[in-house]
């Protein structure tokens, strides 16, 4: 910076052969500026200037030194100008990571209004439900749902990962509401199923301590979670979903709560990005422009 800050002072003593008069536009006294192109004399090991007793005048290796602090400088103007336009209006690719449900159930019906707001943005999701390596994979961010256990990310919170049981009016009715967690056993229950493992994932109910594990049967597995939220909405069973997932069958009253009281939480919905200070401009405005997405969202 001590070099960058000598050239500009370089620059304005050659524009205006004199040290007074360029002392005077950057605020600093004749002799600071004398002493600045000393300095960078002796650090280039060459005379810049041929002074006289009546006037100054760039040597030529200070005419072609000239000309190319001009050009950096330059550069440097234009550099912090977009810099600046991209800080009010961001601009270029933004590569995000999301969860499918995300997606297609928030997300796209929402990129109307996120294009209108960010023309400039060239936004690039891939829809992957298994956690991505952020930096080994060249994502700006990843929308990610649960427990977070890579601490050396950034992180934003946008609301808490509810899980509910849930089940169609019409299987309700013609199979009854379950009152108590032993209920379940008697259920044709759905429940999802890991990929990678083939493991039926455990539902998470709130129970006494020490209570013994409740029988779930496993009448329908599914290993995609709106397959599992389909299957409840067309009278398979009850199923357990994110809340988030059920919002709006939960709404429309195609899908009704079954045993409410044993909802809870595991773990939050987040924005994660790589390390940085600070954070990068279109990684905020996305994470601001999901905020309000997922407030509007009850």
């Amino acid at each position: 910076m001590e070099s960058l800050s000598a050239i500009g002072v370089f620059v304005r003593v050659a524009e205006a052969s004199s040290f007074a008069l360029a002392a005077r536009t950057l605020g600093i006294t004749p002799s600071a500026a004398s002493k600045s192109v000393a300095r960078l004399e002796e650090r280039l090991g060459t005379r810049l200037f041929q002074r006289t007793t009546r006037r100054m005048h760039l040597t030529e290796p200070g005419t072609r030194f000239y000309e190319r602090c001009v050009r950096i400088l330059e550069e440097l103007r234009e550099a912090e100008t977009d810099l600046s336009r991209e800080q009010r209006a961001p601009r270029g690719r933004l590569r995000v990571s999301v969860p499918e449900f995300v997606a297609l159930r928030f997300l796209i019906p929402a990129l109307p209004r996120f294009r209108k707001e960010f023309p400039k943005l060239e936004l690039q999701l891939d829809l992957d439900d298994h956690v991505r390596d952020i930096v080994g994979d060249g994502l700006d961010a990843a929308v990610r749902c649960g427990e977070l256990t890579d601490s050396r990310l950034m992180r934003r919170r946008f609301r808490p990962k509810r899980f509910i049981l849930c089940a169609s009016p019409e299987y309700l009715q013609a199979r009854g509401l379950p009152r108590t967690v032993e209920d379940l056993a008697g259920h044709d229950c759905i429940r999802y199923r890991f990929t990678s493992t083939g493991r039926i994932e455990e539902w998470s109910l709130r129970q006494e301590p020490g209570a013994p594990a409740p029988r779930i049967p496993e009448t329908f597995s599914f290993n995609n979670g709106e397959a599992v939220l389909q299957a409840a909405k067309v009278g398979l069973g009850v199923a357990q979903v994110l809340e988030l997932m059920a919002l709006p069958e939960l709404a429309a009253g195609t899908l009704q709560p079954v045993l409410p009281g044993l909802t809870v939480e595991r773990g939050a919905l987040w924005l994660v990005w790589p390390p940085a200070r600070p954070t990068p401009p279109k990684v905020k405005v996305f994470g601001d422009f999901l905020a309000r997405l997922f407030a509007q969202v009850s």
